[in-house]
């Protein structure tokens, strides 16, 4: 059977009460039965020195043995906990090892880390879940919508582009960057400088039209900034609008 941690302390504390308890009544003994004080003098110099030697040396192992001690049985509790500050919530915790290894209070702990585990995996998991059911209706609603949208970060990368503007402007495609890519004059005089614009003031700007000729109508771009919790912008939301118009036309001349 595996000895504790803390019992092994507790014996080594007993042992070094025991010394203590030992040296006493030696020195009690010794006195009470001193015939010349010289001897006696002796006597219990020997006897302090004996005891407080292996004192010294109880506690000098004690010194070296409990950081090691302390260091191997947190070294896997340290692995463990580091993978979760890295987002690595499937880890794999062997119990039956650890707990053949491992003292039960530092186990305890592991049991209580791989229960906490449990949880987060399950919260991140719904998490996850809510998102993109909340993505996909965001999505459903872009597609369904008569205006034009486009999604940016920062850098000018597309992040969404719906099917309007794809349809209405063949060289717009998600993933590009807009601000690093040539287009046709159209876009390139009027859409691209808009976002530019934006961009750069990390503000929203006021409503502006254009004239499309592969669309042959005016269109209206209106524009919003995506910020995050501190405030700070994180991209851009552009709307065209006027573009389902013709879509509507086409769809109407098929039925007829």
């Amino acid at each position: 059977m595996k000895i504790s941690f803390t019992r092994k302390m507790r014996v080594v504390l007993l042992v070094l009460f025991a010394l203590s308890l030992i040296q006493g009544l030696i020195i009690l003994n010794l006195i009470s039965n001193a015939v010349n004080i010289n001897s006696l003098i002796i006597d219990i110099q020997n006897t302090v020195i004996i005891t407080v030697f292996f004192q010294f040396v109880i506690v000098i192992a004690l010194i070296f043995y409990i950081p090691a001690f302390l260091h191997k049985a947190f070294t896997d509790i340290h692995m463990i906990l580091k993978d979760i500050t890295k987002g690595i919530y499937t880890i794999d915790i062997d119990l039956k090892e650890y707990q053949q290894k491992k003292d039960k209070e530092f186990f305890a702990v592991i049991l209580a880390i791989k229960e906490m585990l449990k949880s987060v995996k399950t919260f991140d998991q719904l998490k996850k879940e809510k998102i993109i059911e909340h993505h996909n209706r965001i999505l459903s609603i872009l597609n369904l919508t008569e205006n034009g949208f486009l999604i940016l970060d920062m850098k000018g990368n597309i992040v969404y582009i719906n099917d309007l503007v794809t349809d209405s402007f063949k060289s717009l495609q998600e993933t590009t960057n807009i601000l690093e890519t040539n287009f046709p004059p159209e876009v390139e005089n009027n859409l691209k400088k808009y976002i530019a614009e934006i961009l750069k003031s990390e503000t929203k700007l006021d409503s502006r039209h254009f004239f499309a000729h592969s669309n042959k109508r005016h269109l209206n771009l209106s524009s919003a900034i995506v910020r995050g919790s501190g405030g700070e912008a994180k991209g851009a939301v552009v709307s065209i609008s006027n573009l389902g118009k013709k879509k509507q036309e086409k769809n109407k001349d098929q039925e007829e």
